[in-house]
């Protein structure tokens, strides 16, 4: 399966739903991932106090926000600011914008 086909339900019809193990609990509430011929795509939860502490996160406005976050890659957050999720993809060759970097960031 490519990366694009990870939202294609005649391919992909269970989406991003594998159930990832030992997230750090003080930034995650809960996490899927999607392994593609690509890398892998992630939808993670943050959970109440690091939404506390990040209630918004901008990629277009906020100059702040787009250093902290802009390297990583086909970031979603349309989800953010209702639900919490954080969808994004990290490419097989990518060692700097992982999860790890992401949770080390919210920490």
């Amino acid at each position: 399966m490519k990366k694009e086909d990870v939202y294609n339900d005649e391919i992909n019809p269970d989406g991003i739903s594998d159930i990832l193990d030992n997230l750090t609990p003080d930034v995650w509430d809960r996490g899927y991932y999607c392994e593609t011929d690509d890398g892998i795509w992630y939808e993670v939860y943050v959970n109440d106090t690091i939404k506390d502490s990040y209630q918004k996160i901008d990629l277009i406005n906020d100059e702040i926000d787009k250093e902290t976050f802009g390297g990583f890659h086909d970031m979603m957050l349309d989800h953010y600011e209702s639900d919490n999720q954080i969808t994004f993809f990290v490419p097989k060759d990518e060692e700097q914008y992982t999860l790890d970097e992401l949770t080390d960031i919210l920490i």
